[in-house]
């Protein structure tokens, strides 16, 4: 009996678990140490691609997994919401700057814009910033990987910029 009480205690506890983690946040609830902004798309981890076109001499298609194999860096940055809130962190990810050279930016590129998948919120930096060692294509905030509403499964983490320029969902890089 006491196996049996256990078990069902076990299951509920798994049961409100999973509930807590999909279920409709609110805009500025604080979760897993983020914030929660912007409409949450809900992407595959196995059919996820970053893409990277434009001024480039390597068209990318890369997997999260791919993504994840590249040399990482973790870098200790805010997010900050201006009047709003600010989210300081370990972020772990890869640098633009790496997967730019992996796509081999062309000399004639002025600009990088980061985007949704559907290119519902897009931002853009110059190449120059692009480059820049805080500048990441981030998969995990303090160690552990993005929740949906978080931007799973990657983000534009760009240090010393406004959080309205980092990119959740990110799927797209476009080299102008």
């Amino acid at each position: 009996m006491k196996k049996i009480l256990l078990a069902l205690i076990l299951v509920l506890a798994l049961g409100f678990a999973v509930q807590a983690q999909e279920r409709e946040f609110e805009f500025g609830e604080f979760f897993d140490g983020l914030h929660v902004t912007g409409k949450s798309f809900d992407l595959d981890e196995e059919t996820y691609r970053l893409t990277v076109t434009g001024k480039i001499t390597r068209p990318l298609s890369l997997s999260f997994a791919e993504v994840k194999a590249l040399p990482t860096v973790r870098r200790k940055l805010d997010l900050i919401c201006v009047d709003t809130f600010t989210d300081s962190g370990d972020w772990t990810g890869v640098t633009v700057k790496t997967i730019l050279q992996r796509a081999g930016i062309r000399r004639d590129a002025k600009v990088v814009i980061f985007s949704t998948p559907d290119d519902s919120y897009r931002t853009r930096f110059t190449v120059e910033d692009a480059f820049k060692d805080d500048m990441l294509i981030a998969y995990e905030f303090n160690g552990r990987q993005f929740h949906r509403v978080h931007g799973f499964p990657l983000r534009l983490a760009a240090g010393g910029h406004d959080g309205s320029n980092w990119v959740k969902w990110l799927s797209k890089i476009v080299v102008e």
